[in-house]
């Protein structure tokens, strides 16, 4: 039984199996020839790790089921459990329970592994959110799209065209045939919306990244942002919509929400404002907590001490953003500076550190003059603003 569960706490056996090379393949090719008497058991536990792979596949192949009762009835003497008498019972219990255990650590493996590789591809991706000035398209094919507007809009059309500010058409029909991959790119001093292929509205705030499918062809309507985002999901009961982020998932159906979750933060916040959502932590605990939220709810999730907490606040002060407004009641000037310098792709300093602790309350309207909105800020903070260049500044 040891030699079984080997193959599943081996990292190399089960990239093997979901994302195989040339290294993989020669290693476990020149294993199997060098010990015969293992293929048996290394022939199962692919066709199984291969099984559960699949969502479409509820139960074990015939093929699986079949090897797996060879491999029960081909177990060395000294693995069976040989009592006498009624108790024969209890041995061909434990002997099944193990077998079970087999299972049920093997789904804890495969359940990471899946995790692993699902958000591999959105974060090795070359494309960075500081590469350029400008808000960037990119293609399932490669293609890149400039957007250098301050804020952009595109809109995924049912017949394959992209609409780009309303006046702009991609005609890019062959990208529905399939899943493939997008990504919309905002840098810093940027902001965009985006109406993805299935209705749904998000608006992306500046320095964040969403990648999304052409179409969504699966169980899910599934995307992955970095960064903040506000959604107008499009009802679809039978097909929840879920937000990925590292280390949250946001399963929604019809839903109003916002999620910011940028890397440099260690909270990740999601405020619902209509409907419902349920908040699962992408850990790979075998008991994980799900949290539902009911409108005006903010969960607070810890990337320190992956703790999630919950409370009623005023969601305004948390959406605002993407109609201009920045909403603050009681909030330290760190976090007011922080979400400044990204809208605007400036820096600020502070004079005094103490300073980023003064609890202020106030709103800026962001899509007036930046300058302007800094002398209210200084006037609401009880500051001066100091301007040392174009992209730089101080408060004292």
């Amino acid at each position: 039984m040891d030699d079984f569960l080997r193959y599943f706490e081996d990292t190399r056996f089960i990239n093997w199996v979901f994302i195989p090379n040339d290294e993989l393949n020669h290693y476990w090719e020149q294993y199997i020839r060098n010990h015969p008497e293992e293929k048996k058991q290394i022939e199962f536990s692919i066709l199984l790790l291969q099984s559960l792979k699949s969502k479409k596949e509820e139960n074990i192949s015939c093929d699986a089921a079949e090897l797996f009762a060879n491999l029960i009835i081909d177990m060395p003497p000294k693995e069976k459990v040989t009592i006498k008498g009624n108790r024969h019972i209890f041995g061909y219990f434990l002997r099944y329970a193990a077998i079970a255990i087999i299972f049920f650590v093997l789904g804890i493996l495969v359940v990471r592994q899946y995790e692993e590789n699902k958000f591999a591809a959105f974060n090795q991706s070359n494309e960075s959110i500081h590469n350029d000035n400008d808000a960037r398209l990119i293609l399932s094919s490669g293609k890149k799209i400039t957007l250098p507007e301050v804020e952009s809009s595109i809109v995924y059309e049912k017949n394959g065209k992209i609409i780009i500010n309303h006046r702009d058409t991609i005609d890019d029909q062959k990208q529905t045939a399939g899943a493939e991959m997008n990504q919309l790119i905002i840098p810093y001093g940027k902001n965009s919306s985006i109406t993805l292929p299935d209705g749904t509205l998000a608006y992306l705030n500046a320095g964040s990244r969403l990648m999304y499918p052409t179409a969504f062809r699966g169980k899910t309507r599934e995307v992955f942002l970095l960064g903040e985002g506000y959604f107008e999901v499009a009802k679809n009961p039978k097909k929840p919509f879920v937000v990925n982020t590292n280390d949250l998932s946001i399963l929604a159906t019809g839903t109003i929400f916002n999620v910011s979750a940028y890397p440099a933060e260690k909270i990740i916040e999601t405020v619902l404002v209509e409907g419902k959502v349920v908040i699962r932590v992408n850990s790979f605990k075998i008991l994980t907590k799900e949290f539902e939220l009911k409108p005006n709810d903010l969960a607070s999730f810890s990337r320190e001490t992956f703790e999630t907490k919950t409370k009623q606040v005023e969601i305004t002060n948390y959406v605002d953003w993407h109609n201009g407004y920045l909403n603050f009641q009681s909030t330290d000037l760190n976090r007011i500076v922080v979400k400044l310098e990204r809208y605007y792709n400036i820096k600020i300093f502070l004079d005094d550190p103490m300073l980023g602790m003064r609890r202020i309350s106030g709103k800026l309207a962001l899509r007036e003059d930046m300058k302007k909105v800094l002398e209210v800020l200084a006037s609401t903070s009880q500051t001066e603003i100091v301007e040392i260049n174009e992209k730089t500044f101080g408060l004292k």
